[in-house]
């Protein structure tokens, strides 16, 4: 068997965020985190999930990608009827 990537080696990194928050598409004009999440949610990593909002504690490394996130604790995302994503 090949060797497996570790983790970290899957998340999005602030670069390619920044790509798709730069783009029209689902993230176009979000913050650079916004699709960081997303991600985390479609690998089922989502903290909280109501059904309509879905919640991410923000972690230190978080920060550390992202220093936007400085002093924040949570993130909430919502998806509207058209696709697009948006903090909540």
């Amino acid at each position: 068997m090949g060797n497996m990537p570790d983790e970290s080696t899957l998340e999005p990194t602030r670069e390619s965020c920044i790509e798709q928050v730069s783009h029209p598409g689902p993230f176009e004009c979000c913050a650079p985190y916004v699709p960081f999440y997303w991600e985390i949610y479609l690998g089922g990593m989502a903290d909280r999930d109501d059904g309509t909002v879905l919640g991410f504690d923000v972690s230190p490394s978080d920060r550390k990608k992202f220093p936007e996130l400085k002093g924040r604790h949570t993130v909430k995302l919502i998806q509207d009827d058209d696709g697009f994503i948006y903090e909540a």
